[in-house]
Parts: C-alpha cells; sequence; structure tokens
C-alpha cells in the first residue's frame, strides 16, 4: 500500500505547481554589471538608509567607501510620516485612520550630475480602528507602515534600473 501525502502536503504541492507555471517570480533586482559601486546618503535617523543599502547589496551593487568613490549616489534628503483621522464612529472617535510615508530622493553620478532630479514618491494606506483590540491595531499600523517603506524602496530601484539602462545605450 502507497503512503498518502497529508492534505496540507498536497495542497502545498499544488501551489507550487500553479505558482511556477502562471510566472510568479520574488521581485528583485539585477543592477550587478550596470551599476558598479552607489553610495547611500542619509541622515542616521532616516528609516530607508539601511533597507536601501541591504537591497542595493542584493541587487549586485557594491557599497562604495565613500561619495566620491561611487558610481552612483543615492541622495535620501528627508522623509516624512503622517496619521489622519480618516472617517469618526457615532461616538466622535476615529473609526479609521490615513497614514502617509514620504521620502524625498535624488540620484547623481561620481561627478555630480543628476541623474534624478530631487522628487518625493509618497504612499497611503487607511486602516480601520478596533476600539476592542488597540493593540492589533497599533501592529497593524506598524505592518502597513512596512509594506509603505518596501514599495517606496521598490519605486527606487525600478527608477534605478532605468537609470541605469539609459546611461547603457548613452554610454
Amino acid at each position: 500500500m502507497r503512503p498518502r501525502l497529508p492534505a496540507i502536503g498536497l495542497l502545498g504541492l499544488v501551489l507550487a505547481v500553479a505558482a511556477s507555471g502562471c510566472g510568479f517570480h520574488l521581485r528583485t533586482w539585477d543592477l550587478q554589471g550596470a551599476v558598479e559601486s552607489a553610495w547611500v546618503e542619509a541622515s542616521p535617523r532616516h528609516d530607508l538608509a539601511e533597507p536601501m543599502r541591504r537591497a542595493l547589496g542584493q541587487a549586485g551593487v557594491e557599497a562604495a567607501r565613500s561619495r566620491r568613490e561611487a558610481a552612483l549616489v543615492i541622495d535620501l534628503m528627508d522623509q516624512r510620516q503622517e496619521r489622519r483621522s480618516a472617517s469618526v464612529s457615532g461616538q466622535a472617535r476615529a473609526a479609521e485612520y490615513e497614514i502617509t510615508y514620504a521620502v524625498q530622493y535624488r540620484v547623481t553620478d561620481a561627478d555630480g550630475t543628476e541623474l534624478v532630479p530631487a522628487q518625493w514618491i509618497e504612499r497611503q494606506r487607511v486602516y480601520r480602528v478596533d476600539r476592542a483590540n488597540i493593540v492589533g491595531s497599533s501592529e497593524e499600523q506598524a505592518l502597513l507602515l512596512r509594506e509603505m517603506r518596501e514599495d517606496i524602496l521598490q519605486q527606487i530601484l525600478r527608477t534605478l534600473s532605468a537609470v541605469a539602462s539609459r546611461t547603457d545605450r548613452a554610454g
């Protein structure tokens, strides 16, 4: 008698086959070869500085030892985080909050030539407040902030990829 696959194992196998068949793949960027080295300029308190350095390393970009030695300089100039009431309940309490996270950045080359002018990227999300589960609402807010930061990071990496391909064609 043949052993049966547990239902969860079978479900996992079906999902794996379906995911591979539909063209699903993780979002990664291969900038190796297109960008030799990069320097991330940011204040020590900037929330995106360390994740940006890690993402560049994972994309195959060497971390420059200084700003002058970098092929590209990503200048994380400013960041802004806000929360405001999006709707109120019958008891005049906030029922939903809208959170906004924005980052201002620019990209220059080794000579200081501006490749991407200073611009803001902004993301907004709305979440419901559960007065019976304030900890859960706080955790949801933290999760949404992480997702917005990751989304902005991916947007900057897409821009770097476009800049790298544009400079490759021009050079």
